[in-house]
């Protein structure tokens, strides 16, 4: 599972609740069980990660990118795309 994250003026973890907020809302119409299953990752990866270690390694959102987020041996691993 991955997901992709645009930062444009926002840092990676409100880029990943504001992807979270727009699956949730897609989600009370819709069933669709890939994007269910994205919702859970973006869950677990915004419990589980270490913001802060991630705004100072370049994902603050200072400038505009790409990034895509996926899971290696039970880590998350962010990665510019």
């Amino acid at each position: 599972m991955e997901v992709v994250l645009e930062l444009d003026g926002v840092c990676i973890e409100t880029a990943a609740r504001r992807e979270y907020e727009k699956l949730v809302r897609y989600l009370l119409n819709h069933d669709d069980e890939e994007k269910y299953a994205k919702l859970e990752f973006l869950v677990e990866f915004l419990e589980r990660a270490d913001f802060h270690r991630l705004r100072s390694s370049g994902f603050d959102g200072s400038r505009r990118t790409r990034v895509r987020v996926s899971r290696k041996d039970g880590e998350f691993l962010v990665e510019e795309v």
